[in-house]
């Protein structure tokens, strides 16, 4: 089973579709975790974790850690906010930290990184990558990103009229003042020909990674 970790809390998200399509073209069995559901609270840094690779809080993290390491592969999905990994991403793989002690948990599993913003996803894609890799010793097999062009000033509802919003430090003063918001302006990862390919592709790497196919599901809910 490929487990999937969806950042996003936007239902329905391109982070969410991307995620569905990338474990459904495998044709394997995957599941994607919604962190928005979840409960889980920061790591405290007592380091109890290390005599039995689990932590010692209760919460929602907790099941997650026999999920990750009964996977054949863990694809983690972040969003970008001030270019970086949202807090959702960022929590669950710094609680993923009991796995990395004395006899690492996840060492040589198939990894990916996927990670959409309005821009500088890339950035984003790669920290997820290097903190799968250098900290948790997966095999990387690849990753995708996708920027929308879509800034959240585009649904705060000020993103016309505000003078310190994207808009108004992007466009010339002439183009802001005729700026108007548009269903158009809001873009669907599924009408850019390059991501979708890039998606496909590691649909395949992943399942050339985990090995023999198994009977294609639809994601557990």
């Amino acid at each position: 089973m490929i487990l999937m970790v969806n950042g996003s809390p936007k239902p329905n998200s391109n982070l969410r579709r991307m995620l569905d399509k990338i474990g459904r073209d495998t044709g394997l069995d995957y599941r994607i975790v919604d962190l928005a559901k979840l409960t889980i609270r920061p790591c405290t840094g007592c380091v109890k974790c290390a005599n039995t690779n689990r932590c010692v809080q209760k919460d929602d993290m907790a099941p997650l850690y026999d999920q990750i390491v009964k996977s054949d592969a863990l694809v983690i999905g972040g969003i970008t906010f001030f270019a970086h990994p949202n807090a959702y991403t960022r929590l669950f793989m710094e609680r993923m930290y009991p796995l990395r002690h004395r006899e690492p948990q996840t060492l040589g599993k198939p990894g990916a990184a996927v990670a959409v913003g309005g821009d500088e996803a890339e950035q984003t894609a790669r920290e997820i990558a290097y903190h799968m890799e250098s900290y948790f010793n997966f095999d990387m097999v690849g990753s995708v990103f996708y920027n929308s062009a879509t800034p959240p000033c585009y649904i705060c509802g000020y993103g016309t009229t505000c003078k310190y919003g994207g808009p108004a430090r992007w466009l010339p003063p002439e183009e802001f003042a005729k700026l108007k918001i548009t269903p158009e302006m809001f873009k669907q990862f599924e009408d850019n020909k390059d991501v979708v390919k890039a998606c496909e592709m590691l649909s395949k790497n992943l399942r050339k990674a985990v090995g023999a196919a198994k009977p294609q599901k639809k994601a557990r809910k």
